[in-house]
């Protein structure tokens, strides 16, 4: 679980500067937000957002510092709240949440700072034990965030009605008078809302394999309808999020079991 968060985070930073450096045009509304004009934004601000985030994801992949990992969950949910802050509907937030659900389940995992400034500025390395509550927090942070990006990206076809989702199907040759006449992007929005609220719900392993195998092919659709490859890779964390559920259920369920039976055990004292 370690290593999978470690490496996604990282990726997913890499991913996000790439973007970044890319000068992406839809990040335009955001710096307006701040009153920021697009040509300082596309000639000089977009270049220093873009090299913050590949720098963080380079600390996280060789010498992960808490504090930097504080900072991509935190920076993860103020990226994600800009879309709804400029108009883009909150299926938008919903949808990063593998961009916080991921480098926070790696938080809760090595452990924070605590009140201590000095220990937030070491390395958040595997740690030896794992508390029980640790790793229960680790698997709701996984889990939410898996939820949360699937329940958004399915808002996008049942009610957002997406432009770029028409290019999905006539990838495979359905055309929009098709996908209109059938409400496809309703049938297929709603089915990832019901995989979220399943996942949310009981994350049984053949379930979490599914969701796994449908983002994957969902997700390279990007690319091979033409948007640029970090729209794939900045969302790593569609991937990485089934495989910790899968890798950390066992330990899940044993931890989860031993609190039980140790709030068992007080209540009956």
């Amino acid at each position: 679980m370690y290593w999978l968060l470690r490496l996604g985070v990282a990726v997913e930073y890499l991913g996000h500067g790439w973007a970044g450096l890319s000068r992406s045009r839809a990040w335009l509304p955001y710096y307006d937000l701040f009153g920021i004009s697009a040509d300082t934004a596309v000639d000089y601000l977009m270049y220093v957002t873009g090299a913050v985030d590949i720098t963080v994801g380079l600390v996280v992949l060789f010498f992960p510092l808490r504090i930097v990992l504080l900072h991509a969950t935190v920076w993860g949910v103020f990226t994600a709240l800009l879309r709804p802050a400029v108009g883009e509907g909150w299926w938008e937030f919903l949808e990063r949440g593998g961009n916080y659900g991921m480098p926070l389940a790696l938080l809760i995992l090595v452990g924070g700072g605590g009140w201590s400034l000095r220990r937030w500025f070491t390395r958040g390395d595997p740690p030896i034990a794992v508390s029980d509550r640790a790793h229960i927090g680790v698997h709701w942070a996984a889990r939410g965030g898996l939820a949360l990006l699937l329940i958004g990206h399915g808002g996008f076809g049942a009610f957002e009605d997406k432009p770029y989702l028409y290019k999905f199907f006539e990838f495979f040759g359905i055309g929009r008078m098709t996908v209109e006449s059938a409400n496809l992007l309703v049938v297929f929005g709603a089915f990832e809302i019901l995989l979220g609220l399943a996942v949310l719900i009981r994350p049984a392993k053949p379930l979490l394999w599914f969701v796994l195998g449908w983002k994957l092919a969902t997700e390279l659709l990007r690319p091979l309808v033409g948007q640029e490859w970090f729209q794939f890779v900045e969302r790593d964390g569609d991937y990485v999020l089934p495989l910790v559920l899968i890798v950390g259920a066992g330990v899940y369920a044993l931890s989860r079991d031993r609190l039980r039976g140790s709030a068992a055990a007080r209540s009956d004292s």
